[in-house]
């Protein structure tokens, strides 16, 4: 079965969890959010195409203008949820546009920190009343309470779905020992 009945809760018993219901009755979470996610990227897209930016560019305009301080491409890619090498290109592409300033780092010239540039603010604020709409749009029929208990659980499945070594082993580099 595809789409099976969906989960109910007795007043009794309290709420089921995951591990107390048949999760194989229900259409498969990850496509559906995998759906969400891909409709999502589309409605914004087309929203946010008229003022020449792309959703990952939105987002990492946001980013640098309610950080306090320049942001690494690191921190940008995790920020905006994309790869350390997209990141890096999409960066250079933007700052070709006059969108973001890149300064090489003083402890290391080989990393570079990123900042909006008043260019950058500009086409964030003309393109923040299209994206504001756009998830009005989203949102649309749900309400106050229903968007904060989904942005809960979403919250929460976001927690488990930590790659657990990422948690426990944080990335280190390895020494490297000379031979001799």
């Amino acid at each position: 079965m595809c789409f099976g009945p969906p989960m109910t809760k007795n007043a009794h018993q309290g709420p089921e969890t995951a591990e107390q219901v048949d999760l194989d009755q229900f259409a498969p979470p990850e496509f559906l959010l995998a759906k969400l996610n891909s409709g999502i990227r589309d409605l914004m897209n087309t929203a946010l195409r008229p003022h020449g930016l792309k959703l990952v560019e939105w987002r990492l305009l946001q980013c640098l203008i309610h950080a306090d301080e320049p942001r690494t491409v690191a921190e940008l890619a995790e920020l905006t949820v994309i790869d350390r090498t997209v990141a890096s290109r999409l960066i250079d592409k933007m700052a070709a546009r006059g969108l973001v300033t890149k300064q090489a780092m003083a402890q290391d010239r080989r990393f570079v920190s990123v900042t909006v540039s008043d260019a950058g603010r500009a086409a964030y604020k003309q393109s923040s009343e299209a994206a504001r709409d756009a998830r009005q749009r989203l949102f649309g029929g749900l309400g106050a309470e229903d968007i904060e208990h989904l942005l809960d659980m979403l919250a929460v499945m976001n927690a488990n779905a930590e790659h657990p070594l990422r948690q426990v082993l944080p990335y280190q580099r390895s020494k490297r020992v000379s031979g001799g």
